[in-house]
């Protein structure tokens, strides 16, 4: 048998066999807070910290005492914020550079990111979930998202002419899950022109809304027409949002598909499954 499979070279403590494996989540809550897990799951006991830009979160990790640290939005962290930290430690991000994120076990990629331990789109909050319910006579579509010049370029149009109601920071937890529940459509943009995978896509869809975005690279999954509707140019989004004004269950086939394809992507069931291969990863190949 290979030593590695004999021997643990993980640095860190385990917890007792049979006992919660502690995770702490490292965010803001507007950025970071749906993406993470807020109640016991499957083995872990989550806590998430509240981070402000530079901040150091040593204070509230040492009286936690995670097994796991997972910084959903590493750039907030200050230089050697977690030095010390007796934990494993997960960066969640795109690496602007090989070295971004050195300090950190290993590196969670957003989708499309290379040269990392795994990528996946970030998990939704089981809290934001719902069911598809008849929509609104007439729809309410929302938008969440801090406002760019290419956002603003497709929404005003559609603002001007439909019942769209954008949220653009603040809006966190119970809040957040409130405004999802009262909306039929929403629409997620990237903050600049080109393709991506924004992070509201499967917020959207495990709202049980009607998903509104431009073309997703990579779709993780996703498909076209089915799982949601694209937009290539803000003419689309006014004739689809007319359209749905005009016949409100039009689209209901596709938002029952999307609902079903971010069933996989809950809090409580990735999570889980993430820190379970960290940890036998660094068990088995070590830091």
């Amino acid at each position: 048998m290979p030593p590695a499979l004999v021997r643990d070279l993980s640095p860190y403590p385990s917890p007792p066999l049979g006992a919660p494996v502690r995770v702490a989540f490292l965010g803001s809550a507007s950025g970071a807070g749906a993406h993470a897990l807020h109640a016991p799951a499957n083995g872990l006991q989550p806590r998430f910290v509240e981070v402000r830009p530079g901040g150091d979160p040593r204070a509230a990790l040492a009286d936690f005492a995670p097994h796991v640290v997972i910084a959903l939005e590493p750039g907030l962290l200050a230089p050697s914020a977690l030095e010390g930290v007796r934990a494993a430690t997960l960066a969640v991000g795109a690496p602007a550079s090989p070295d971004a994120f050195a300090g950190f076990d290993r590196v969670l990629g957003l989708p499309g990111a290379t040269g990392v331990w795994r990528s996946r789109p970030l998990p939704v909050d089981d809290r934001l979930f719902s069911d598809v319910t008849p929509s609104r006579r007439p729809p309410k579509t929302l938008f969440v998202g801090r406002s760019t010049e290419h956002r603003e370029w497709l929404l005003i149009p559609a603002k001007h002419d439909h019942e769209v109601v954008h949220f653009t920071h603040g809006l966190t937890g119970d809040a957040l899950a409130r405004e999802l529940r009262n909306a039929d459509i929403g629409i997620a943009l990237t903050a600049e022109p080109g393709h991506g995978f924004p992070a509201q896509v499967l917020v959207h869809l495990a709202a049980g809304q009607l998903l509104l975005t431009e073309h997703l690279h990579p779709s993780c999954g996703l498909e076209s027409g089915i799982d949601f509707l694209e937009l290539d140019s803000r003419d689309s989004l006014l004739t689809i949002l007319m359209q749905a004004k005009l016949h409100p269950d039009a689209y209901e086939r596709v938002r029952i598909r999307g609902r079903m394809k971010a069933e996989q992507h809950r809090a409580s069931l990735v999570w889980p499954r993430i820190v379970g291969d960290l940890l036998h990863d660094l068990r088995v190949f070590g830091r």
